[in-house]
């Protein structure tokens, strides 16, 4: 297994990632949350992928993961100045924004690796709070945030009348 930085040459299979990410959150959702233009939300989602991996750089953090030289993950980084009317904190800091792996390289601890370099980028940037968000269906996701010392701080409901 390699961890590496995104390279140009990355591009389609970060999009093709970032797609199977959203059609994994997609299935995990409630019937009622599944909206019936999805193809639309697909296309949107690779457009902003596209326009993320292009503007990666100083701020933005993609880390490609291989396995027997097929690409199996990713994991995105943003450093961010929260806005000044934010009641729970303001200034630069770090969002651990996205974490993906195809289903046969889960459980091995490579999230957990990935959450680390992540950590350790953010640090080199003088980052010292770090935000993510994990929808409360993901149970394992939970479980590698909360190991790492990540606390709840907000939850959002939401209701379809």
């Amino acid at each position: 297994m390699l961890i590496r930085k995104a390279e140009d040459k990355d591009i389609e299979s970060y999009i093709e990632m970032v797609t199977k990410l959203s059609k994994f959150n997609r299935i995990n959702h409630p019937e009622e949350c599944k909206y019936d233009e999805y193809e639309k939300i697909l296309d949107s989602i690779r457009r902003r992928a596209n326009e993320t991996f292009i503007n990666r750089g100083k701020d933005i953090h993609i880390l490609i993961v291989e396995c027997d030289s097929k690409q199996v993950g990713y994991a995105l980084a943003k450093i961010y100045n929260e806005d000044s009317g934010a009641d729970n904190g303001t200034g630069r800091m770090g969002l651990f924004d996205e974490l993906y792996l195809d289903e046969d390289a889960r459980g091995f601890g490579i999230g957990q690796k990935l959450l680390d370099e992540v950590i350790n980028w953010f640090k080199s940037k003088g980052i010292s709070r770090i935000k993510l968000h994990a929808y409360s269906w993901n149970e394992n996701a939970k479980k590698l945030y909360n190991k790492n010392g990540f606390l709840e701080y907000a939850i959002s409901y939401e209701k379809f009348i």
